[in-house]
């Protein structure tokens, strides 16, 4: 039996065609289990916008204050998850949207409360909850949001998520969409890239911004047992594939 996790970024998830409903539910008959993390960046870049919060972004994570993780769960839990929900229904599929909330599903820690504010990364994951949603032919679609064990609520990166969800989870493969179909050097798509590669496009500034914390989450996944790591626009196409 397979486990497949797909991130699916905030733009992705209002792009999703009807050939992609139907490879998950052609998995779904295959007996993978299926899980969602969804990010969101833009609508809550819009909403932080409408409301006057300074949309502040360092490497490719956002600094997150009280007003902006308000504007995020909003955002995220209000218009995103919702949304995502629906259309899986619409196609004909079970889903179940989820928060950090949802039976301490996400627990976590500040990365640098100094720098980034109400940011986090996710220590656990109650991966009993989940798998519980798979017996039941149910596809789980996750925010990407923590809480410490003091109960304060963190964004977190929705790639960091979605790999540390795939690591806890032990999938066989991980794919983070985005809307590239993936990683563009002098106009070609690499197949493959490496640590040693990933360090150079760094260097060269191919690698930057939102696809610097991509990158580097997706070297994580693989080092802590996922087998394989898609950077693509689409689940029909492998992209780039991050290998060890």
């Amino acid at each position: 039996m397979k486990n497949i996790l797909i991130k699916i970024g905030g733009n992705a998830a209002s792009q999703l065609t009807p050939a992609f409903f139907e490879t998950i539910k052609h998995w779904q008959k295959n007996n993978y289990n299926i899980t969602i993390v969804h990010g969101g960046g833009d609508s809550i870049s819009t909403l932080m916008t409408q409301l006057n919060e300074p949309v502040v972004k360092i490497d490719g994570i956002r600094q997150t204050t009280p007003t902006g993780l308000a504007i995020t769960k909003m955002a995220l839990l209000g218009q995103v998850q919702p949304d995502l929900v629906e259309a899986f229904r619409h196609h004909g599929l079970s889903a179940i949207g989820l928060n950090a909330e949802s039976n301490q599903l996400l627990t976590g820690h500040y990365i640098n409360q100094e720098v980034f504010g109400l940011v986090g990364q996710i220590d656990q994951v109650n991966t009993q909850l989940i798998q519980s949603l798979w017996q039941q032919n149910l596809i789980p679609i996750i925010a990407p949001l923590a809480i410490t064990n003091q109960g304060q609520w963190l964004n977190v990166n929705a790639d960091s998520a979605a790999t540390t969800v795939a690591k806890f989870l032990k999938s066989d493969e991980l794919y983070l969409l985005t809307d590239v179909s993936g990683i563009e050097v002098h106009g070609n798509i690499l197949q493959q890239l490496t640590p040693q590669r990933a360090i150079e496009l760094q260097t060269e500034s191919v690698i930057h911004g939102g696809m610097l914390p991509k990158v580097n989450s997706a070297f994580s996944a693989v080092k802590n047992g996922v087998n394989a790591v898609h950077i693509t626009n689409t689940i029909a196409s492998h992209g780039t594939t991050i290998s060890m």
